[in-house]
């Protein structure tokens, strides 16, 4: 079975595919457009500014990237809406008491009528998933790997193994028997590739689905469409989510504008649906002054460092781990990794 899953023969709709390796590789016009497909708007879903809560509130909501009820994640109810934005306690009770989902049935959902001892015991299983990056000095600084939720950005100059750890995180998962879509910013993840690395797995076509990303307007477009998606997956793979900025004039709003667009819509994902993110991206160098402050050319004393081209505001930065890919040794097979943002306690 190829990959690409939720491509229907019934759909009704011109298909222009390429295939390699017998992958298929939908454009990203057509990953969105199928009826049947992998995106299908709900609209029974109630909108947040239809219920009674404060403006603040629902600005924050908005802000985070919730613009549903069936956006809201479904586990912790309330409190992780007090806790991790700030929202109102009588503001989150109204939230949750029009929802009236029912419990269980997703990835993550715990059901309401566990006892106390087994919600503890499957919270403490949950957050001590772990998956192995297949790289043992990684997986060390990661304390045993990436947790599952978590979210991890590896950043390196070309050449450097970042985008092979990506493929090991694919690996981890299809072992794991979980679903995974896998995005390609700079054709450096290949499905000839990846079909080369999966030989010995007969599910790997499968779990895994790709789609190539050929411009930052595919990107958006992926961005502003993701929270609709209707196939789960369980691992969201972007290698080099920084190229399609490489060659953009953007304005340093506009620019931010994205930045903060591809936050709000990696924290509903990850948040709603608990699904573990991996990026890569490419660095940048980066004049800094003696004292700390952004230097320029003009600047005494100013040096060059090698930073990640995007900096950290796009990723819910609460979650990530930050990791700098070095190579400082003799042959391509030898460097360092650097952690720049540790994840933090409790999460």
């Amino acid at each position: 079975m190829p990959l690409g899953r939720g491509i229907g023969s019934d759909s009704g709709v011109p298909v222009r595919i390429r295939s390699q390796a017998g992958i298929l590789r939908p454009d990203v016009a057509m990953f969105f457009g199928f009826r049947n497909g992998f995106l299908a708007m709900d609209a029974q879903s109630q909108h947040l500014f239809s219920l009674p809560i404060p403006p603040s509130t629902l600005a924050a909501l908005t802000k985070a990237g919730y613009e549903t009820l069936d956006d809201l994640p479904q586990s912790d109810s309330a409190n992780q809406l007090i806790d991790v934005l700030n929202i109102p306690f009588g503001a989150s009770q109204t939230l949750y008491s029009s929802s009236q989902r029912p419990n269980g049935g997703g990835p993550g959902i715990l059901p309401s009528t566990q006892t106390a001892a087994s919600l503890i015991g499957s919270i403490s299983k949950q957050k001590s998933r772990r998956f192995t990056t297949h790289c043992p000095p990684l997986d060390a600084l990661l304390d045993g790997g990436l947790p599952e939720g978590g979210i991890l950005e590896l950043s390196g100059p070309p050449g450097s193994s970042k985008e092979r750890i990506l493929l090991n995180m694919v690996r981890s998962f299809v072992e794991a028997g979980r679903s995974i879509l896998l995005v390609d910013c700079q054709n450096m993840c290949d499905p000839c590739i990846l079909d080369e690395l999966m030989t010995d797995n007969s599910s790997a076509r499968r779990l895994v689905s790709y789609l190539k990303i050929g411009s930052l307007t595919e990107l958006m477009m992926f961005v502003n469409n993701l929270s609709l998606c209707n196939d789960s997956f369980d691992l969201l793979a972007i290698s080099c989510i920084s190229y399609p900025f490489q060659n953009a004039r953007l304005t340093k709003s506009a620019r931010n504008y994205i930045l903060e667009k591809i936050k709000q819509a990696l924290t509903k994902v990850n948040i709603s649906q608990n699904v573990t993110i991996v990026v890569t991206s490419q660095l940048v160098t980066k004049l800094v002054n003696i004292d700390g402050t952004t230097g320029n050319f003009d600047s005494v004393g100013a040096k060059g460092v090698m930073v990640p081209a995007l900096g950290h505001v796009y990723l819910p930065s609460a979650k990530a781990f930050r990791v700098l890919v070095a190579l400082n040794g003799p042959t391509l097979d030898t460097g360092s990794f650097r952690l720049l943002a540790p994840l933090k306690p409790g999460l």
